[in-house]
């Protein structure tokens, strides 16, 4: 499988770059947004049509890419999508072997340049990268990196509270992330952690107990990752949809609505984790909520 190559984000004197791991994860409507069962929405309403839909298929059409963000000194990797060569319950992440890797060559990098990795939250194709198999077992896939994540978050998925969701999906903190804190690079961060005078972290907890956004901001132009805060182009429409996959859905629904309304009408770029190429774009309100315009100029 070749691999689509978005163009990079520029904000100010930051570069991101998207790493494509796989472009068009399909998935039902229904199974992330219940909601629909209640509320059926309208066919021709733009948040179900291409690219944020399948015309074939009528199935949401989700990107699974990580970033990397180069801010001159620092190369700085934001989550690690699903993953190769695990065991998972799902399909779209059991051994799986796609051409995550070939984004640093065409990038004249290597996972070694990589001296920060930042964890937003622990779901399955957000963590999938962060190590690899030795022979023995799973070590840091970037060896040079710390990798950040909150104590709340490895708390959560580590305790009895997570269990449910890795039985459903297959433990991949077993492989992923615990491998991290044995060897000792795994740091637990406050949630408001500045990075560089770049990068800041912001909480957003919600989606999960240790949620992350991520700010980049460089003369005088700002970005947002919002990584799972916003999965899919109908959480414009309604805000107030949660996937089925958040632990609180009603927190992250407050995170959301309090995100796009910061930045709606402004020059910030957000970029979510999983809107299909470019993936980057800016709010714009629609009465009581939003809409969705990619941003194509690089």
């Amino acid at each position: 499988m070749s691999l689509d190559v978005p163009a990079p984000i520029r904000i100010g004197d930051v570069t991101i770059h998207p790493l494509v791991e796989e472009p068009r994860y399909l998935a039902a409507p229904h199974v992330f947004f219940p909601q629909l069962d209640e509320d059926p929405q309208p066919a021709d309403a733009w948040y179900l049509q291409p690219p944020h839909v399948d015309a074939a298929t009528g199935q949401i059409v989700l990107n699974i890419q990580p970033l990397l963000v180069l801010t001159g000194d620092r190369v700085i990797l934001l989550d690690t999508g699903g993953g190769n060569g695990k065991v998972r319950t799902s399909p779209g992440f059991h051994l799986r072997q796609r051409p995550f890797w070939d984004n640093f060559s065409r990038l004249g990098l290597t996972p070694d340049d990589v001296d920060t990795v930042v964890l937003t939250h622990l779901h399955v194709d957000h963590v999938g990268f962060a190590t690899t198999a030795d022979g023995d077992g799973w070590v840091p896939s970037f060896r040079n990196a710390r990798y950040l994540l909150t104590r709340q978050e490895f708390d959560f998925w580590t305790g009895p509270g997570g269990r449910a969701g890795l039985e459903r999906t297959g433990d991949y903190v077993a492989d992923s992330v615990l491998p991290l804190h044995t060897a000792g690079v795994l740091d637990f961060v406050a949630p408001d952690l500045t990075l560089t005078p770049e990068v800041r972290l912001v909480p957003a907890f919600g989606h999960t107990p240790g949620n992350l956004f991520v700010e980049i901001a460089s003369r005088g132009e700002r970005a947002v990752y919002a990584g799972d805060g916003i999965h899919h182009a109908v959480q414009l429409a309604h805000p107030e949809w949660s996937t089925r996959y958040c632990v609180d859905g009603h927190g992250s629904a407050a995170q959301r609505r309090a995100l796009l309304d910061s930045i709606a009408d402004t020059a910030t770029i957000l970029i979510p984790a999983h809107f299909p190429v470019p993936t980057a774009g800016r709010v714009v309100r629609d009465g009581d909520a939003f809409r969705y315009v990619f941003h194509t100029d690089g």
